[in-house]
């Protein structure tokens, strides 16, 4: 790159220095323009302007919302979004294979990486990237506050969903274009394999298909969660290794209704609440998404995490300049 990237940074988000990444920038100061906002209206404000002013590259620092904020204003330009992924579980970065606050492989992304086209589906008209939830999980979602997401990170979330699980939740329906309905009291759309950290729900979803992959589950709260569970340690729900109870589905688009209240998150964001008699129309938008990803993917086995980690490569790198002394 023959000029820094502009950076779009809630200087104020305590994530900067929790992931490290505040200490991170300030030793790579060449590499960008820190663009500051003020919220996540400005944030998307501001990168549609760099994204119309020209800007090839316009980078955002945060987790999944964040990354969706700017990822609006880039829709429909020739601009590519850069990802520093420093927000609690970056599962849309795990996905793309620039990992959790790997810092200096999102940064060789942008300078020496690929551009990658990716789909970019809507609930009502608001855009989400990696996936959408209705039910049970988006409770959870709305019940984690700000300081409990601080203080205990991702566990809050395994906190809350032991108190949601012993709630009554309402029946889904989700009607398809061809008319089929199906029913449930969970129902996850993915565009992506991951959700929630390097877990995989989603088998066979690929960002770029034209798709979203559903997992669909009717059953009582408790048994719910073992569902998605086991879904994870299979690496994804099909409909092979699901209960009878769960449906799995990839299509365009949907209509979702419900008995009761419905609550919905949108990569892991709780946005709304669907009232009976109300819908939620799921949609494809016509313009894809470019983004910023690595040529050689972080590695994803254990033992290839362990070897990808800075400090483990930084040795290796001493290790051979000692040996060519």
């Amino acid at each position: 790159m023959s000029r820094p990237i502009p950076l779009l940074i809630n200087p104020k988000a305590g994530s900067l220095f929790r992931s490290g990444l505040k200490a991170w920038l300030d030793t790579h100061r060449e590499a960008f323009t820190l663009v500051p906002t003020k919220s996540a209206e400005h944030l998307t404000e501001q990168a549609r302007v760099l994204a119309e002013s020209g800007e090839p590259i316009v980078a955002a620092a945060g987790g999944d919302g964040t990354l969706m904020g700017a990822a609006q204003g880039l829709i429909g330009t020739d601009a590519a979004l850069g990802i520093l992924p420093c927000g609690t579980m970056n599962v849309f970065a795990r996905e793309l294979g620039i990992g959790s606050r790997r810092f200096d492989i999102a940064l060789d992304a942008m300078q020496n990486g690929t551009r990658q086209p990716v789909d970019i589906f809507t609930v009502n008209g608001k855009p989400f990237l990696q996936m959408a939830g209705f039910g049970m999980d988006a409770r959870v979602v709305r019940l984690i506050t700000p300081g409990m997401k601080r203080w205990l990170g991702a566990a809050s979330h395994i906190i809350t969903a032991l108190k949601v699980a012993v709630e009554r939740h309402p029946v889904i329906t989700v009607t398809l274009p061809n008319g089929e309905e199906l029913s449930g009291t969970q129902v996850i759309l993915g565009n992506g394999r991951r959700y929630g950290g390097e877990a995989h729900l989603f088998a066979n979803a690929q960002y770029d298909d034209g798709k979203l992959d559903a997992v669909i589950i009717h059953q009582e709260s408790m048994a719910v969660f073992f569902e998605i569970i086991s879904s994870m340690l299979m690496r994804g729900a099909t409909q092979r290794n699901t209960s009878p109870f769960t449906n799995v589905r990839a299509f365009e688009s949907c209509v979702i209704t419900a008995e009761g209240k419905l609550d919905y998150q949108l990569d892991g964001d709780y946005v709304g609440t669907i009232m009976p008699g109300e819908s939620a129309r799921i949609e494809r938008l016509p313009n894809q998404l470019n983004v910023c990803v690595p040529s050689v993917p972080v590695p994803l086995t254990t033992l290839g995490r362990f070897m990808g980690h800075p400090m483990v490569m930084a040795l290796k790198a001493r290790l051979k300049q000692l040996s060519e002394f």
